[in-house]
């Protein structure tokens, strides 16, 4: 559909250019292809061709450039979803929750019983008590925007903290040598054997020669 507009809105305007341009020939322009529209069409030349071709297609470009800008619109933007302070969780207590979006100008409705928010819903406009068990939702919403998604927020009972069982104290297990043998005394070396003295030779008597003897 909308390739369809487009190529037909582009025709027109090239047969209405060509149309122009051949009067502009003839008759001295712009001027003249309107100027002489009253004298042309209801005068005495009324079966002047050019004259109503410019009519049927200055109406057709009207036509199709009014509809291909509302087919062409693009989309509106989107709302950004709310936000909560605090949180949805587990809490000890009921909370007073303050609901906000980040889109200026937007407008939060919001409900309490689990059911979609509407323009209908409730209108935020300060802080809310929520007791424990309930669930919040929101959405915002802006003039020629499209609405936020549903923001969630389910407030719950913090289960009590038990304190953690301290394991019974156990007492160092006592290391004891594992049984064996007995141990005998280190033998001790056996004494070195004493070597008999060397025995020593006499020392040699000096010879005495007799007398006389040369």
């Amino acid at each position: 559909m909308d390739t369809l507009l487009i190529t037909l809105f582009v025709i027109v305007c090239i047969l209405l250019i060509i149309v122009v341009l051949l009067q502009k020939g003839r008759g001295g322009g712009l001027g003249a292809a309107f100027g002489g529209m009253g004298s042309s069409a209801f005068g005495t030349r009324v079966g002047d061709v050019f004259t109503w071709v410019t009519i049927v297609l200055t109406g057709l470009f009207l036509l199709l450039a009014i509809v291909t800008s509302m087919v062409m619109r693009p989309e509106a933007d989107q709302v950004l979803p709310p936000y909560f302070v605090p949180p949805g969780g587990a809490h000890e207590e009921d909370k007073t929750v303050t609901i906000g979006c980040a889109t200026l100008g937007a407008t939060i409705h919001f409900t309490l019983d689990g059911s979609e928010p509407t323009p209908d819903s409730p209108r935020y406009e300060g802080p809310l008590k929520v007791a424990l068990g309930k669930t919040l939702k929101a959405r915002a919403y802006r003039s020629d925007w499209q609405p936020s998604e549903v923001a969630v927020a389910t407030y719950e009972k913090a289960e009590p903290a038990t304190a953690p069982r301290e394991a019974p104290a156990t007492q160092p297990a006592v290391e004891t040598a594992p049984a064996g043998p007995p141990t005998s005394a280190p033998a001790t070396a056996p004494k070195a054997e004493l070597e008999p003295a060397p025995a020593t030779k006499p020392a040699p008597s000096p010879t005495t020669q007799p007398a006389g003897v040369p």
